[in-house]
């Protein structure tokens, strides 16, 4: 059975300033506390079919993953696909442009038989936890950007 994580954030930036800080994945670091590296594998800006190096410490381990970009959509969604340990995550961030800025949603469907595990190692409400901290990080520094 799939697990879904789902946490949203309003942010008084519009979606191209918060756009700026999702497509550069050299930035990721500084708003996303769980984030020890970030970069695309050409090392250019995230587009359709990018691969990304990750490697996250959402909790006590770090995972590390090479996920494929789906689709990234300027100031529309961001949305990677990635395998690891038993699990496939599809991550996404969506944009949704507001009279006041942007409501950001982060969302990730996670299936696979290392669900479990991750259930069982505390892992679901760490993810949560970290999705929350990024999501005000991503905040902060968009609306600083102003």
């Amino acid at each position: 059975m799939p697990l879904v994580i789902d946490e949203s954030i309003a942010i008084a930036a519009p979606p191209e300033a918060v756009w700026r800080l999702l497509e550069d994945p050299a930035s990721w670091k500084a708003w996303w506390p769980a984030c020890v590296e970030a970069r695309t594998v050409d090392r250019r800006a995230i587009r359709d079919g990018s691969i990304l190096e990750l490697a996250l410490r959402p909790s006590w381990m770090t995972l590390k993953f090479k996920p494929r970009v789906e689709a990234a959509t300027p100031g529309k969604h961001l949305i990677w696909v990635g395998q690891g340990g038993g699990v496939t995550g599809r991550h996404a961030f969506y944009l949704d442009r507001r009279p006041d800025g942007t409501l950001v949603r982060q969302q990730e469907t996670f299936s696979g038989p290392g669900v479990l595990v991750m259930r069982l190692l505390g892992q679901v409400e760490a993810t949560r936890r970290m999705f929350r901290d990024n999501l005000k990080g991503l905040k902060r520094l968009a609306e600083r950007a102003l």
